[in-house]
């Protein structure tokens, strides 16, 4: 039997460059992620907006990829985006 793999929505950002570091950052961690990209405005209950990505994260690693995240952006590797999990 096939386990179902459960992604998180974790990180919206709108840098192109900031979300390509973070991918960097959580593949080089052995952190799986998809990265998705906002094309149209949403029904005003997410903060998303056109143009954002979110990044994704497996289930069981959300707090070590917060963790990731978290030290980029006191190291100043990253600069936008927040939390959304």
């Amino acid at each position: 039997m096939a386990t179902r793999i459960r992604y998180i929505d974790l990180y919206t950002l709108n840098d192109d460059i900031d979300t390509n570091i973070i991918e960097n950052l959580l593949e080089d961690s052995d952190i799986p992620c998809l990265v998705n990209k906002f094309e149209m405005a949403t029904d005003g209950l997410d903060r998303s907006l056109p143009g954002d990505k979110s990044i994704l994260v497996e289930e069981d690693q959300v707090e070590y990829a917060r963790q990731v995240i978290n030290d980029a952006l006191e190291q100043g590797i990253i600069r936008n985006g927040y939390f959304k999990a």
